[in-house]
């Protein structure tokens, strides 16, 4: 199969790499500095698993727009979700007056990329999709770190027969990888399930600089993490989702048993990065406010994060 990974970073490497190490083609949409390095350099990624360390075809998202689309089967969208709505653009130029299209699978934080997609791209072709039980961060330029075992789940927005028959294909090949893939006719709860979890320790890891297992059986601490996850379960209610407090309750039980791990945004936070709060945590204000109450725990740790991280990059 061909596929395009829009984005090098953790995710977009780990996913592009286990599909090419399968045989597919593979090409990574990059910018600037990335760009110009794996035009001459190898890109690195260690697993437990495996290690792979190869040149990667790398093109820009001009480059892109000069493919022939009816080649490509599957664009992943791998970035910072504050870039989708740009990259959606391009795709939809890219795309338009087109018969055949490959399919648009976001692997993003957040809850509103498949909306970002819908607005631009044709409905039966956005995939939604989130990936679980793996941390995958880049160490240095070039060399990306991944541990965890890896499990995707994947939904259509608007689900069809071709689209359902596109997703049992992918299925097949991503069971090859030795990672597990999960359909859902519900990818919508997925994503919000998710977030619940990012909203949980994401924030609050990189405010205190303690990995997720930390915080999560602290005595004092895990008040605050169940507490973040049950005000995104309260916000799941305004668009109609629906996860309760008890189910809230059940995940943070089992958090307790995943593997600890350094949530992405202390991992930007260390690289200097743009951190994905809006995404993450100014979904749960957003939609806490909209139904009258006030995600008072997540307001004052992604508040607070933001102001000592601003402090500290001026």
């Amino acid at each position: 199969m061909n596929f395009i990974v829009i984005g090098a970073g953790g995710v977009g490497s780990f996913y592009g790499v286990i599909l090419k190490m399968q045989g597919h083609n593979v090409k990574f949409v990059v910018r600037g500095k990335n760009l110009e390095y794996f035009k001459n350099n190898k890109l690195k990624l260690t697993h437990p698993n495996f290690t792979f360390e190869e040149y990667i075809d790398v093109l820009d998202i001009n480059e892109l727009k000069q493919l022939d689309i009816n080649n490509i089967d599957a664009v992943f969208l791998a970035t910072k979700s504050m870039s989708t709505e740009e990259i959606c653009k391009d795709l939809a130029l890219w795309s338009k007056d087109r018969e055949k299209l490959p399919y648009f699978i976001s692997l993003q934080n957040g809850v509103e990329n498949e909306d970002k997609m819908l607005k631009y791209l044709k409905q039966e072709y956005v995939i939604g999709g989130l990936t679980r039980l793996i941390a995958a961060h880049i160490v240095k330029q070039g060399l990306v770190d991944a541990v965890g075992e890896v499990q995707t789940i994947l939904g259509a927005l608007v689900p069809t027969n071709e689209n359902k028959l596109f997703l049992n294909k992918l299925k097949e090949q991503l069971d090859k990888t030795g990672t597990t893939t999960i359909l859902t006719d519900n990818i919508r709860l997925e994503l919000w399930k998710k977030l619940i979890i990012n909203n949980g320790v994401n924030a609050i890891c990189a405010l205190l600089e303690e990995k997720s297992g930390t915080l999560i059986n602290n005595e004092k601490t895990s008040i605050l993490v169940y507490n973040l996850m049950k005000e995104a379960a309260l916000a799941s209610n305004a668009v109609g989702v629906n996860i309760s407090e008890n189910d809230a309750k059940e995940m943070f039980e089992l958090m307790k048993s995943f593997e600890s791990i350094v949530p992405s945004m202390w991992v930007d936070k260390q690289n200097n990065r743009d951190l994905e709060l809006e995404d993450i945590c100014g979904v749960v204000i957003k939609n806490c406010k909209k139904q009258g109450i006030d995600a008072a725990y997540t307001r004052s740790v992604s508040t607070i994060l933001e102001v000592l991280y601003n402090k500290s990059r001026a």
